[in-house]
């Protein structure tokens, strides 16, 4: 048997004075609940009305049936309520996926946080629940091709983040479909950039035309910075060593190993990585104090987000007086990365020196860049031409 009973809100519990008016009270507009057991099951929600006629008829229906819920019935899933459950099985700590990968995610769905949103003077494009709050939609149901089409017409962003969030809603339907919530996926209509997923971007490390040796770029960052001790161990840090700018400007002491090596696990992959340091890092290194601590580049009170973009903020000036147009500091570990590919390291021995999970990841980003397929494909070429001009 179902009792009904009206849940106050606060609204309601100030005009009584601060004082609950109490479940038999109904002289108000409150939501009314109902509790009680069902089938042997005990149950207490929401009625969805506020009528207490209409309360009672839903009351009688469900009794008469001995069911909460009309087994002839078809539940309409809230937009609001298959994102939130998306989003728990795709960010969960299981996932192995990076704070700010998830993060991103979790943007393009909810949208951007709203003091953020006043604040910036960046573009930014809704999520896709901001964009059905605005149009009046609820229901999974409600998105057809037409309203999606609307929905990445109004997107702000370039070409491959517009790729990016294509694939991510066409992988929320899938899981809608799986769930059993959607028959089909609307937004496979949606066209990538030129009709096909963007490739991924390729790596801009300094002094690309001078590699394996120094250019001037990078000569022209170590003028900006080497009068200021801790911001050249962390340029080194990450030139030197390949690190992330989230991993060195949290980079530690008891990082530093008896063998002359740094061991640590990429805060993005969780993947243990060890470098031996180099000589140059090393001196840079023993020049600057830790704190307390331990912590080099951080005070350890503040969120590791906050300390990473303190110092990206320093490095766009850095590149500004050096004159680096789209310097960035992970163009440090890209460097890198294809210094020592252009020097001949094996891309699988890369790979495990970058903390990546897997030689592919590595392979999409560098392979280009690998000295021994450079000059196996020179010579191919070479043949060809020395075959043409025999004939």
């Amino acid at each position: 048997m179902l009792t009904i009973f009206r849940r106050h809100t606060s609204q309601c519990i100030e005009r009584h004075g601060g004082t609950d008016p109490g479940r038999k009270y109904r002289r108000c507009l409150c939501p009314i609940h109902a509790e009680g057991h069902l089938g042997g099951i005990m149950y207490r929600q929401a009625l969805d009305t506020s009528s207490w006629a209409r309360a009672q008829e839903v009351v009688r229906e469900k009794e008469s049936r001995g069911t909460w819920h009309d087994p002839n019935e078809t539940r309409q899933v809230t937009i609001a309520e298959a994102v939130t459950t998306f989003l728990q099985a795709l960010t969960a700590k299981s996932s192995g996926k990076a704070k700010s990968t998830t993060n991103k995610i979790r943007s393009a769905l909810f949208g951007v946080n709203a003091e953020w949103a006043l604040k910036t003077q960046r573009q930014f494009s809704d999520g896709l629940l901001d964009f059905c709050r605005d149009k009046g939609i609820t229901t999974l149901d409600q998105l057809t091709v037409q309203l999606l089409t609307r929905y990445a017409a109004s997107w702000t962003c370039g070409p491959h983040h517009r790729s990016k969030r294509i694939q991510l809603l066409r992988r929320f339907f899938r899981f809608c479909i799986a769930a059993e919530w959607l028959e089909k996926n609307p937004a496979t209509s949606l066209e990538h950039p030129q009709g096909r997923a963007t490739i991924v971007r390729p790596k801009q490390p300094f002094d690309a035309p001078y590699l394996p040796r120094e250019g001037p770029e990078w000569k022209a960052i170590m003028g900006q910075v080497k009068d200021t001790p801790r911001l050249l161990a962390l340029t080194l840090l990450m030139r030197r060593a390949g690190l992330r700018i989230s991993d060195a400007a949290t980079f530690n002491r008891n990082r530093l190993m008896a063998d002359g090596s740094i061991f640590l696990y990429m805060s993005k992959t969780d993947e243990p990585v060890s470098v031996p340091v180099h000589a140059e890092l090393k001196a840079a290194l023993d020049a600057i104090t830790p704190n307390a601590a331990g912590w080099y580049f951080w005070s350890g009170a503040s969120a590791i987000t906050t300390a990473t973009d303190n110092w990206r903020r320093r490095f766009e000036q850095v590149f500004k007086r050096a004159g680096i147009e789209g310097g960035q500091p992970h163009r440090f570990r890209d460097t890198f990365a294809v210094d020592l590919l252009l020097r001949g390291v094996p891309i699988d021995q890369v790979s495990i020196l970058l903390g990546h999970s897997s030689v592919k990841i590595t392979e999409r980003h560098y392979l280009a860049f690998v000295a021994a397929r450079r000059e196996q494909i020179a010579n191919s070429l070479r043949k060809a031409w020395a075959n043409d001009n025999a004939a």
